[in-house]
């Protein structure tokens, strides 16, 4: 549905020495039917990028093809058609605060050769599809920030589009309402077979919601991949810091370097990470090879998540024995773990 080739967008400053690289050389791929998530913190390019995809930001170089055709090698006049299909819906809403619901929602149908009663029964089934049917005469203002964003999800689905696109769509949101924006995005997605892209710098988002992700990095996709395969095995450094964000991870290495006494380890014991998948993780594996080889081996940190239906699990145990007994304890482990990884020896 979409393909983006090598696109790039430089901003001129008026000195050709200040000039602004915000997106360089991206290349995806994005499938029909899919929930696409790019993700970077403040200014990564990731917003400059999906403003590139409907062309609110046209590219510098490089084409961006939605659904087999070049935005970029269209006419102003072409173009304007051309976004009909593509909606799009911001962190901030930006709804118009003197009309009501109906009227914010009904506002793209304006200049549409839809008569009255037709462009009546859209609004009010876009209405009732984000669940807000008795709210269409309710003001902006009356509304709660998710009810905000309901209302600004239905207005850009008026012109019945192919593609969504989600600037931040929930920064501005609490944790539950997030999850209930989240949740309607999927359900939209299903029911009207949309191509949806997530702009985020909240791992905890793409991971609820994304089949694939890609990371950015000043301007550039540093890694891309399957949601699972990026979260259970990150290649970049970059991507290991969005991922401790969304399991505490952090916390703990914090202690390991600053006080290790407070977790309880001694000198001599090895602490390691060990990461499970599918059955894995409900396997008893640390209690098993405790007894089989005699090793204490203590649980300081657990985490286990879905992640597309897939149980994903992270666990930072202390392994406490002889030395030679430790070490085949560790061997047994990581032929029973996704990844093992020795984070320090006390």
């Amino acid at each position: 549905m979409i393909e983006l080739r090598h696109v790039s967008k430089t901003f001129d400053t008026g000195s050709k020495d200040k000039q602004v690289h915000a997106v360089r050389d991206v290349s995806l791929t994005i499938a029909d039917g899919e929930i696409f998530g790019i993700i970077g913190f403040s200014g990564a390019g990731k917003s400059t990028l999906v403003r590139c995809i409907n062309l609110l930001e046209r590219p510098t170089s490089g084409s961006v093809i939605i659904d087999g055709e070049d935005l970029t090698a269209f006419s102003e006049k072409k173009l304007r058609q051309a976004r009909k299909k593509i909606g799009m819906i911001f962190q901030h809403f930006n709804l118009m605060n003197s009309r009501t619901v109906y009227d914010n929602v009904a506002y793209p149908l304006l200049g549409s050769k839809m008569d009255r009663e037709t462009k009546r029964r859209k609004v009010l089934e876009l209405l009732d599809i984000v669940g807000l049917t008795d709210k269409a005469e309710a003001y902006p203002s009356q509304l709660s920030g998710g009810q905000k964003q309901r209302v600004a999800i239905a207005r850009a689905l008026a012109n019945n589009p192919k593609v969504l696109l989600c600037d931040e769509a929930t920064s501005a949101l609490d944790p539950q309402t997030t999850q209930d924006i989240l949740r309607l995005l999927r359900q939209l997605r299903e029911r009207l077979n949309l191509t949806i892209v997530l702009i985020t710098h909240e791992m905890a988002v793409v991971k609820q919601i994304c089949t694939r992700v890609a990371v950015m990095e000043d301007g550039q996709v540093v890694e891309e991949g399957k949601i699972y395969d990026v979260f259970s095995s990150p290649q970049q450094p970059i991507t290991r810091r969005f991922i401790r964000t969304t399991t505490h991870i952090e916390g703990i290495e914090e202690l390991l370097r600053n006080d290790p006494a407070a977790l309880g380890l001694e000198p001599g014991d090895t602490v390691v990470r060990y990461d499970c998948s599918g059955d894995r993780t409900s396997q008893a594996s640390v209690s098993r090879i405790s007894r089989e080889y005699g090793v204490d081996i203590s649980i300081i940190f657990g985490n286990v998540e879905m992640l597309l239906d897939t149980p994903f699990g992270t666990m930072i145990v202390v392994f406490r024995g002889e030395e030679s007994a430790v070490k085949a304890a560790l061997a047994e482990f990581e032929r029973s773990a996704s990844r093992v990884e020795v984070i320090c020896h006390v």
